[in-house]
């Protein structure tokens, strides 16, 4: 529970629930595809947009 008291005086309590799920139930990675780590080595990974178009360096 949050409690905010304003310059005027006034008390606000917040209520938030910890955790709705038991702990150690949930999968992260349920129903993702494994990750194609050949795409990291490759050269220019991350200078290249979406569609293959490598981007203008600076000189």
């Amino acid at each position: 529970m949050w409690t905010v008291k304003f310059r005027n005086g006034t008390l606000k309590r917040f209520k938030f629930p910890i955790r709705t799920t038991a702990e150690g139930s949930v999968d992260p990675y349920g129903g993702k595809p494994e990750a194609d780590i050949s795409k990291i080595k490759e050269p220019g990974h991350f200078t290249q947009q979406g569609a293959g178009v490598t981007l203008p360096t600076i000189k």
